[in-house]
């Protein structure tokens, strides 16, 4: 088996595996404040990857302080995800995260001046349109419907720029640390940023943690298959594969979520919200799928 398949086998591994981390955050944080479900997450995730980031004394490499401030990028990204995903759908965020593929070829036409045609300029247009109709229409419904909320949604957008940031730069870095190395630094981080945030929490609301089996059980999971296996499973496919063609799996999950959405949390799919899904999912396969397909037969 080449490296190649496996780093694709990697990710469709991570695709299914984070897929069910939506589900069960999700059904978690609508009993149990944000910041503590992220805290024993990133917690059970820190246990897992303390032994290999100790034993590689990775804080002695050259890049160290560089990977931290990408690290930081990922937690703005578990931090903004796991507080939005209590006021929106579990079929909405992920819609939102199908938008990285567009915003992966803004990045590189932007910043690394890379030329693209007038089909990819016509499927960004159409993604980021059916974007702003379900944020639009989130504000209308006032998350009612799968379109979710508003605020929610909002705070998944920034959620989702912070791990575009984080898969394009942590490529970069993936020549100096392994995917067990960036994972661990990364949840690592992480896992002290949500210690404070859970404080502040706790002093604005004044909830107590109970450590319910519900709980215990949605952190073991989210801490070690949406975390820990995730995050070197990621790192492993950013390592061999392309950013576009990791960016491209964010929109097969958005499918796969809002089945299981449907089954387990009673998900109601709507017109609107499948008016806006088509075209980010048909934005996409223009500006993307088609482009990467064109200029790999036209070479």
């Amino acid at each position: 088996m080449t490296t190649k398949i496996k780093a694709l086998l990697s990710l469709a591994a991570t695709i299914v595996l984070f897929t069910f981390v939506v589900i069960v955050a999700r059904f978690t944080v609508a009993d149990a404040p944000q910041m503590y479900v992220l805290f024993i997450r990133t917690l059970v995730a820190s246990i897992a990857f303390l032994p290999f980031f100790i034993k590689s004394k990775v804080w002695n490499k050259t890049k160290f302080k560089e990977l931290i401030l990408v690290s930081s990028l990922s937690t703005v990204n578990l931090v903004f995800f796991m507080w939005g995903i209590k006021y929106t759908t579990a079929s909405a965020s992920q819609l939102i995260y199908a938008a990285m593929p567009i915003l992966t070829i803004l990045v590189t036409a932007f910043f690394m001046k890379n030329k693209y045609s007038l089909r990819t300029i016509i499927g960004v247009v159409v993604g980021f349109t059916g974007i702003l109709f379900i944020i639009y229409t989130s504000a209308v419904e006032k998350g009612e419907t799968i379109s979710g909320g508003i605020i929610g949604n909002l705070a998944v957008v920034i959620a989702m720029l912070g791990w575009l940031a984080y898969i394009l730069l942590s490529k970069k870095y993936s020549k100096y640390f392994s995917p067990v190395e960036i994972g661990a630094t990364s949840l690592l981080l992480t896992f002290f940023v949500t210690l404070i945030l859970a404080v502040i929490q706790y002093n604005l609301e004044h909830k107590g943690l109970i450590l319910s089996r519900n709980l215990i059980l949605a952190g073991l999971y989210l801490g070690l298959c949406g975390s820990f296996l995730t995050y070197i499973l990621i790192q492993y496919a950013i390592k061999y594969l392309s950013p576009l063609t990791v960016n491209l799996s964010s929109y097969i999950q958005p499918i796969l979520t809002t089945a299981m959405a449907m089954i387990l949390l009673g998900e109601k799919l709507t017109m609107t919200f499948l008016f806006g899904s088509m075209m980010v999912l048909f934005g996409v396969f223009i500006s993307a799928t088609l482009e990467f397909y064109f200029r790999n037969t036209h070479k």
